[in-house]
């Protein structure tokens, strides 16, 4: 009986272990998550929902930290750094982790306002700024854009 028990406790075991090593190995490139927060944060703003862009800029904040941690003490696999955006490979230098995170959200806030704002329906550049989004166009486009990159997903 006893034997049965071990045998049970160590198959249970065993997969909590092997769970445990899929989910990590399943977890999102935390530069691509980082720069889709701050990105998400702009679209929330300028939808004017301030509660998810203060949550979806404190997600990209504490992500960027974790991953500039990990770079700085070059912790980071090689992998995971092959497959940060280029908007964040561009700009992870930087004298303090909080210049480097600003330089990333700026990119990615700016990236993402351009969307809403100087891109038509169809991703068309709008050249004439007469032509950008202002007003409720904005709001709608910004509403559309979060909800089109699932936003809300988002932890």
């Amino acid at each position: 009986m006893l034997m049965r028990k071990t045998g049970v406790a160590l198959a249970i075991l065993f997969v909590t272990m092997q769970s445990f090593a899929e989910s990590k190995e399943k977890q999102p490139n935390r530069g691509l998550l980082m720069w889709s927060a701050f990105s998400c944060a702009t679209f929330a703003e300028l939808s004017g929902n301030e509660s998810e862009q203060k949550r979806l800029f404190n997600v990209g904040y504490k992500t960027g930290t974790q991953l500039l941690s990990d770079i700085q003490r070059k912790k980071l696999k090689e992998a995971e750094f092959k497959e940060l955006p280029i908007g964040v490979q561009l700009r992870l230098s930087g004298p303090t982790t909080e210049f480097t995170i600003g330089r990333i959200f700026e990119g990615a806030t700016e990236d993402a306002f351009d969307k809403v704002v100087k891109e038509d329906g169809n991703g068309q550049i709008l050249i004439d700024p007469s032509k950008w989004a202002d007003g409720e166009l904005r709001v709608s486009r910004a509403k559309k854009k979060f909800q089109e990159s699932n936003c809300g997903l988002l932890r």
